[in-house]
């Protein structure tokens, strides 16, 4: 169902056509011309305008103020819009306030938790790939991010009717998984006193000082890494088994932000499945891929740039003419193993993975796991790939993309999308005085702490709170407004951009912050306590409260919440919901401050503009995975 603002958009422009057509015949312009022309106007000018006469005012050797009158004169308005002028050369059109006004709110309360949706992802799968976190350490700020923005761009692909399917790669080899696995027999049993990433995490760390001091420990590393290829051996058992402690670690901090997956892929298990060879040999016949006998690169499988310069700018250093995909000691790069990942990802190479039943999570779903030993299920094979990976990544996945296409899949490599993310870093002073990060020697931060000093520092902040009828409730209520205080500041920042986190900005009760966002939620709940408000149907007539202030700027705002939707959908962009949120609270901020609702005449309306302005509200943040409460 097309939302309000593209009722009112499509009227306006076929209008605008017909009015053209009736008046010029032929003018040259498709209608996707005249969608590109219509923008919002000063309030003075109307809620709609279009800047059409200007575009085809050439053609026609007129005047574009003469062409906008005159379309403008040939548009009868009807229904929703009740005016059209001509101004400067634009057509302005002015929508009828009680008309739009009903139409919105009975929207709204019609579609409820489901109001903003839209059907443009029906019968498609997205899988979505985060964050793919090594096995060897607890999530950083950094992981966070990867995680944050991959749950939230699920979350709205899936509020546009797309069957998501939530992945998360599991490096259970590696040179890393190999240096874990040969320095644990010597070091002590895990401290149970301790989460086992972070323990995980602070032996990789003693383990890589003792490869700089012993020696041969490069060579016995190298030796594991093979051996943890092969099946059935101490080494592939002993680098599964500490992965998964570590990933269930891992997802306990993941749970505690409220993310959840549908299903861990290891690579392990890629390369049992010999999904790299068979991806390297379709690569090789294809011509995508060669093997050179002499140079520097003799006996390894390499990618000619050569052949992509025109690809990407990217490729364009004169220096460089080869990538190595497999090493001439068999070894594989990132890249060959992640092409091999995506051959399966979509659809191009069949791996038959056997499933096995990790956890049923919190949010009722269960995780599965590729396995051994379990049954086949139907994961991959998807319409789109979303990868969420760092802006540093992006040279590799442009590789990945290249090789795809001259391979003869350039259909699906364009079905790959890239969601670069920018680094995190924390505001000077403003996080608390622990000197270290995941590992205690100041290197980062882990998602676990920051959420415990969320928790601590909102705290804090309610308990001040004297709208909490129910002090119980103060913990409960804390722990969602520092969930939202971290997710608001970490999604409102476009992906590419970087984020630095303040607490001064991430817990302020002022405005443009999650907590903020809970919080006019919540005093929106309070003015229907008040009024003793039922959900009561509106008359019509009750419709003529509506005035041209901040009421109806609240409607129109409301209107365009589907469309906000779909642009963040279409552009895999978490801040374009946030910024509208941000639009949304503060316009709701002016209607409460101007216009008052309890014993006022105009109540029932008002009451009923208040209840819809919550269910916009709620849903929105739910996309950016914040919960709302009724107390704050």
């Amino acid at each position: 169902m097309a939302s309000p603002s593209e009722g009112i958009r499509d009227w306006f422009v076929l209008a605008i056509e017909s009015a053209i057509s009736n008046r010029y015949g032929e003018s040259g312009l498709d209608r996707q011309q005249i969608i590109n022309s219509i923008s919002t106007p000063k309030k003075e000018f109307g809620d709609l305008s279009s800047s059409v006469a200007i575009r085809i005012s050439k053609g026609l050797k007129r005047k574009p103020d003469e062409i906008a009158a005159e379309i403008a004169d040939g548009i009868a308005v009807s229904g929703m819009i009740k005016e059209v002028k001509a101004f400067g050369g634009y057509i302005n059109a002015t929508v009828d306030e009680v008309e739009y006004s009903k139409w919105v709110i009975e929207a709204v309360l019609r579609e409820g938790d489901r109001y903003g949706s839209c059907s443009i992802g029906s019968g498609k799968k997205v899988l979505v790939e985060f964050p793919a976190v090594n096995p060897n350490k607890p999530w950083h700020i950094g992981h966070l991010r990867n995680a944050l923005l991959g749950d939230s761009i699920s979350n709205i692909l899936e509020f546009c009717s797309y069957k998501v399917e939530r992945e998360d790669y599991i490096d259970d080899l590696g040179i890393q998984m190999a240096e874990i696995v040969w320095g644990y027999q010597s070091v002590e049993k895990a401290d149970k006193s301790k989460k086992f990433d972070h323990w995980i995490g602070e032996q990789y760390v003693r383990i890589n000082r003792r490869m700089e001091s012993e020696e041969g420990a490069k060579e016995k590393i190298s030796e594991v890494s093979k051996r943890m290829e092969m099946s059935g051996t101490e080494e592939s058992r002993l680098a599964r088994d500490l992965s998964m402690n570590c990933a269930m670690a891992q997802y306990e901090t993941a749970y505690s932000y409220g993310i959840y997956h549908d299903v861990m892929i290891w690579e392990s298990d890629i390369v049992h499945a010999k999904l790299l060879e068979r991806a390297l040999g379709v690569g090789m016949e294809m011509g995508a891929l060669n093997k050179p006998s002499v140079g520097k690169n003799a006996g390894c499988i390499v990618f000619n740039l050569d052949s992509v310069r025109s690809f990407a700018r990217e490729f364009e250093n004169p220096n460089e003419h080869e990538k190595v995909i497999m090493r001439s000691d068999g070894t594989a790069t990132y890249v060959a193993k992640d092409l091999a990942f995506h051959m399966w990802k979509l659809g191009i190479l069949d791996a038959k993975f056997e499933y096995k039943e990790v956890l049923l999570q919190k949010n009722g779903k269960t995780l599965y796991s590729t396995a051994d030993s379990g049954r086949e299920l139907d994961f991959g094979h998807a319409d789109t790939v979303v990868n969420i990976i760092g802006s540093a990544q992006k040279y590799p996945q442009l590789i990945l993309k290249a090789v795809l296409s001259l391979a003869g899949y350039s259909e699906a490599a364009n079905r790959i999308v890239h969601v670069a993310y920018g680094e995190v870093s924390v505001d000077s002073g403003s996080l608390s005085g622990r000197s270290g990060g995941w590992i205690g020697e100041g290197k980062s931060y882990t998602a676990d702490v920051l959420l415990e000093e969320a928790k601590k520092k909102a705290e804090e902040a309610t308990e001040k709170s004297k709208k909490i009828e129910d002090r119980k409730l103060v913990a409960a209520i804390s722990t969602e407004v520092g969930r939202a205080a971290i997710k608001f500041e970490y999604l409102k920042v476009s992906p590419e951009k970087p984020v630095i986190f303040s607490w001064s900005t991430a817990l302020n009760f002022e405005g443009n912050s999650g907590p903020y966002c809970m919080y006019s939620y919540a005093r929106a709940g309070r003015i229907l306590k008040k009024g003793g408000y039922g959900y009561g149907k509106l008359e019509a007539g009750d419709y003529a409260a509506v005035g041209r202030g901040y009421d109806f700027e609240l409607i129109k705002l409301m209107g365009s919440a589907g469309d906000a939707i779909r642009k963040a959908a279409e552009e895999y962009a978490t801040n374009v919901i946030a910024d509208y949120v941000i639009n949304l609270t503060s316009i709701f901020s002016k209607f409460y401050e101007s216009t008052p609702v309890i014993g006022s005449k105009e109540q029932p309306f008002r009451m009923e503009l208040v209840h819809a302005y919550m269910i916009t509200l709620s849903n929105m943040l739910r996309l950016l995975g914040i919960k709302t409460v009724e107390e704050m």
